[in-house]
């Protein structure tokens, strides 16, 4: 065997102990291959020199904004909070029914609208209300992005809904879901999680 000059350049500029590309892939001249193990995407062009392959995208109904796997709340922290939102929300009731305690109506629809209110106002500015705050819960949605007003509207008003017979139409509808989503949840894509 002779040695051959050529043979030894030609060695050297295709990468002499790199792996090849595919069958009937060129690598493009002045970039560097895959590393090691990874290959390149099907049809897919590799990134400009000195940049990173894409990584995966986020799936459906994953945790954004680099959290964990959320942890959804049940039935019993569900309702201790709901106790304490009841005990304030009384509080208010009976200030305003002695205030107008001349005109019942008037107080009762009053105590009504200002408790729908509440929900829908806490949970939306603050991603919780003060019995759910007092237990470290919140509402997000399902991807665990903080809930707008439209979804705090929507949970909220079918609360009326879920709260047929002492809250037991929600409290079976939060047991069948894997989610742990009332009817208001599971309209406004929202869910109850422990705050880290």
């Amino acid at each position: 065997m002779s040695y051959d000059p050529n043979q030894q350049q030609q060695q050297q500029q295709s990468g002499y102990g790199q792996q090849p590309p595919p069958y009937g892939q060129q690598q493009p001249y002045g970039q560097q291959p895959p590393p090691y193990g990874q290959q390149q995407p099907y049809g897919q062009q590799p990134p400009p020199y000195g940049q990173q392959y894409a990584q995966p995208q986020q799936g459906y109904g994953q945790p954004l904004y680099g959290q964990g796997q959320l942890q959804y709340v049940g039935v019993g922290m569900r309702f201790l909070a709901l106790l304490i939102d009841g005990i304030i929300i009384g509080v208010v009731a009976g200030l305003l029914s002695f205030i107008l305690r001349n005109a019942p109506g008037l107080s009762g629809g009053l105590i009504g609208l200002l408790a729908i209110a509440y929900y829908i106002v806490m949970e939306a500015t603050q991603g919780a209300t003060v019995g759910k705050m007092a237990l470290g819960l919140r509402v997000v949605k399902t991807d665990g992005s903080p809930i707008s007003w439209s979804e705090s509207v929507i949970r909220n008003l079918l609360r009326i809904i879920d709260g047929l017979f002492v809250y037991l139409v929600g409290a079976i509808l939060i047991w069948t879901s894997p989610l742990k989503q009332r009817l208001g949840d599971r309209v406004a894509n929202t869910v109850v999680i422990r705050k880290r």
